[in-house]
């Protein structure tokens, strides 16, 4: 007879250690995210294949950054961290993360360290499209991002004339006497 009352005990024992435990709930976070800044996006307007730089920070690495145009995801060809070290030093020194405020550190980050992501342009139509980076950190906003028109608008069965005489392609003939 006391089976079960010995059992409504145990499974509410059981639940307060859970809750109590510190077991996740929706506002946990796992990840350290942050803002993803960005503070040039060079060439602008670039065109389809262009290699374009982003700079900004905390970037990691070409292996979890991802930057998208519109819907389309753009090859991510280098994540290059130039003369970062002093800031590196600077940040754990402080107990500083790469995403939280660290004032004794801003100006050695700012100054020193250059942080860039090159991506190739995908193929787009020309206009303006909507331009984020996604990495391990977080996000950066979506900014506004120009692809141009190569120029080149001409029907791919044009042919050049070679200078062979008797070709038939477009431009002079042979020349007569």
């Amino acid at each position: 007879m006391t089976s079960k009352p010995l059992a409504s005990r145990a499974l509410a024992l059981a639940a307060t250690l859970f809750t109590a435990s510190g077991c996740a709930s929706a506002t946990d976070i796992f990840a350290l995210r942050c803002d993803v800044a960005v503070t040039e996006v060079a060439p602008q307007p670039a065109i389809v294949g262009e290699s374009v730089t982003i700079t900004g920070q905390p970037f990691t690495s070409v292996y979890d950054s991802a930057v998208y145009i519109g819907a389309e995801r753009a090859e991510v060809i280098d994540v290059e961290r130039a003369d970062c070290l002093n800031c590196d030093t600077c940040r754990a020194q402080q107990g500083c993360t790469e995403c939280s405020d660290c004032d004794a550190c801003d100006t050695i980050c700012s100054t020193e360290c250059v942080e860039t992501v090159t991506f190739d342009v995908p193929d787009l139509e020309a206009g303006e499209h909507a331009l984020q980076l996604f990495n391990a950190h977080g996000q950066s906003p979506v900014l506004p991002f120009s692809v141009e028109s190569t120029g080149y608008e001409g029907d791919s069965s044009d042919t050049a004339d070679t200078g062979d005489s008797g070709t038939t392609g477009v431009g002079p003939g042979p020349l007569s006497p």
